[in-house]
């Protein structure tokens, strides 16, 4: 896997195009979403033929979302739409709309035990983002990952 350093957008995720795969789940949100959301996305990526290395990219990426929304906000729930599109995948992680502030990457010290989650999305993505959900008060995060679906 090829790191990268993408760039945050404020604003939608690329479009995959109708022929993309799509699953969306919903967690309610506590510690144990977490877990539950990394197994989740394995199994249904997994089972669309991605590839080990995006399917371990997209459940890094997801674990730090899922992590920073029961942090960060206090959502009761958290909902992840995955799309997939031959050398694509697109994760995204909403709150409910009790978030008060956009996510940001934050510069952890060595000895630091939080705050690199960010960093690491923005590190194995091509690009990623930050969008108002679109029928609710919550934000979106979004990540566009490379990967490649086996025939």
């Amino acid at each position: 896997m090829a790191l990268t350093d993408a760039a945050s957008i404020t604003g939608p995720p690329p479009a995959l195009g109708s022929s993309a795969r799509r699953a969306t789940f919903v967690l309610p949100t506590d510690a144990k979403a977490v877990g539950e959301a990394r197994r989740r996305v394995q199994e249904c990526l997994s089972s669309w033929g991605v590839d080990q290395d995006g399917c371990d990219t997209a459940v890094l990426v997801v674990s730090e979302l899922f992590t920073n929304s029961v942090i960060h906000t206090a959502s009761r729930l958290i909902t992840c739409n995955l799309s997939a599109a031959p050398d694509q995948l697109l994760v995204q992680v909403a709150d409910d709309g009790s978030c008060q502030s956009a996510p940001m990457p934050q510069t952890a010290g060595v000895h630091d035990e939080e705050g690199r989650g960010l960093m690491l999305v923005k590190t194995v993505s091509r690009r990623w983002g930050v969008s108002p959900v679109e029928d609710g008060d919550g934000q979106a995060v979004w990540a566009a990952l490379p990967a490649q679906l086996r025939a």
